[in-house]
């Protein structure tokens, strides 16, 4: 492996949300062309050491041992979509509420997460959807434990991820 490709990896190892070939670019020392910038990153694509999301001007390469970045853009993404349903058919927040008081009773040492859940859902639905496509760590924890498991059919998620790129 020469020392681009190591670079390339260090630098994708940093930003476990991955680059862009241009931000990738950018941060490349010493400055290398585009072109060769793709041949490196289909290099190490085929080698199962880099992995590509999303499409055109969305691509995003990441580290293949950030299995948790894709997980959390997966659920990003699928959560965006509930919440796009919810603007639509906000009488789903129900089905949410119901969900939860299974969850207390199911999971509990999820507990923080119900009861912080619960009070997202007593309030505004734009607090509910500033979680569902939050960037921070609580929106991405709370995505994890989430009560709206089920709202989305399997033709929803499919189309949802196949938008993102997160889905061949």
């Amino acid at each position: 492996m020469n020392s681009l490709e190591q670079h390339i990896l260090g630098l994708l190892a940093l930003n476990p949300g991955g680059l862009s070939a241009s931000e990738l670019r950018d941060q490349a020392h010493p400055k290398v062309s585009q072109p060769t910038l793709w041949r490196r990153l289909d290099e190490l694509r085929a080698a199962g050491r880099v992995r590509m999301i999303g499409r055109g001007r969305a691509t995003r390469y990441l580290g293949a041992t950030s299995g948790q970045a894709v997980a959390d853009l997966r659920s990003k993404a699928l959560h965006r979509e509930v919440g796009k349903k919810l603007l639509r058919q906000p009488e789903l927040l129900e089905v949410a509420r119901r969900r939860l008081e299974k969850m207390r009773v199911t999971t509990p040492y999820a507990q923080t997460y119900v009861e912080r859940w619960e009070s997202l859902l007593s309030g505004p639905i734009e607090s509910v959807l500033r979680v569902l496509g939050g960037d921070d760590e609580d929106s991405s924890a709370l995505r994890h434990a989430s009560p709206f498991v089920g709202l989305l059919s399997k033709r929803e998620r499919l189309a949802a991820l196949h938008r993102q790129g997160l889905m061949r």
